[in-house]
Order: structure tokens, then sequence, then C-alpha cells
């Protein structure tokens, strides 16, 4: 995350958010001892969906399992789950 001044921002505010919304870049805005994010709103969004499925309980737990899973070859084929449904 590249880090900007507010004087630098000032300058060029239209291409800031044009690198933000189009190449997903994230900068970090300072302004003496504090500083804020710029992200996109659709990067703000995707966030807030994550954070929103993270907190159902269990589910994190259930990816977890699903992922060991996968890696250890325990899961099943379409045909197997689905059988013949013609």
């Amino acid at each position: 995350m590249e880090k900007l001044a507010i004087p630098t921002i000032q300058k060029d505010w239209i291409n800031l958010v044009k690198l933000v919304t189009e190449e997903n870049k994230i900068y970090e805005i300072e302004s003496g001892n504090t500083s804020a994010v710029l992200i996109s709103q659709r990067e703000y969004e995707s966030l807030q969906e994550t954070i929103e499925l993270l907190s159902i309980s269990g589910l994190r737990e259930s990816l977890q399992r699903s992922l060991e899973q996968i890696t250890n070859n325990e899961t099943y084929s379409f045909d197997d789950v689905l059988g013949d449904v013609d």
C-alpha cells in the first residue's frame, strides 16, 4: 500500500481516484499523525461481504475442513453426488 501526503493528492485527485477504481490500487493518505485508506467502492463492498461471511458461526471451520478434504482427495464427483439425473 502506497502512502501519500495530502498535498500530493490535492494536485492529482482525479487520477488517484481513477487508479483506485480501475486498477484496484490502495493508498494510505497521511495527514499529520493520522491517516485514512482510500479503496474502491467495489473493494470496500467485497471486504464487507467477507466480514459478513466470516461472522457466520462455524463457516470458517467448515471452509477449512473442505480445503483439507480437497487436499486429501476426500471428495465426490458430480456423478457420485447427483447420479443419473436425466
